[in-house]
């Protein structure tokens, strides 16, 4: 399957006291629109400069391998006890609704993640054909409350296949 990648320019995107989330979510969700449209997804956003290689190699290496997944030992992994999580993402049907704010906030709007310093940008996207993907529940060890955002691929040995899409932010 051959894996869309979808640039966009987004000039609002720029962290100051105005920052508009609505404006930068219907930016993204054009594009997811425009090339996904009545899909059924599972959404991974991720911050590029928080990687300690080049945001073209970050592409590169998910586009090779369908994972943003590159370190074996990583201390930005999430503990969730005794469940395997391949990848944390937003499970939506592709449609004329807002299917990206919620991400953005939950990444510049409420905490820890809005505290964090600098703010950086959500600026690749991961499409995954979510029928390609098995939903995971746990309990989440950092706010005790059951989540339903951890998914594993049903063919490991296949990555690429469920991964549908990249959209970059230039």
């Amino acid at each position: 399957m051959d894996t869309k990648c979808i640039h966009l320019t987004c000039s609002t995107y720029k962290f100051d006291k105005n920052i508009d989330l609505k404006n930068i979510s219907q930016i993204i969700d054009n594009g997811l629109i425009d090339n996904f449209y009545d899909k059924e997804v599972v959404l991974r956003g991720i911050q590029s400069e928080k990687h300690n290689i080049p945001k073209q190699e970050i592409i590169d290496h998910i586009l090779e391998t369908g994972s943003d997944k590159y370190e074996t030992n990583s201390s930005q992994g999430v503990n969730v006890s005794d469940k395997q999580i391949d990848l944390f993402g937003y499970s939506c049907k592709i449609n004329e609704s807002s299917i990206t704010l919620n991400t953005l906030e939950g990444f510049h709007k409420w905490k820890p993640k809005s505290l964090e310093r600098p703010q950086l940008k959500v600026d690749i996207w991961m499409i995954y054909d979510a029928n390609q993907l098995n939903n995971i529940e746990y309990i989440h060890s950092h706010y005790n409350v059951k989540a339903s955002d951890g998914y594993t691929f049903k063919n490991p040995n296949d990555k690429q296949a469920a991964l549908i899409g990249i959209i970059v932010i230039d």
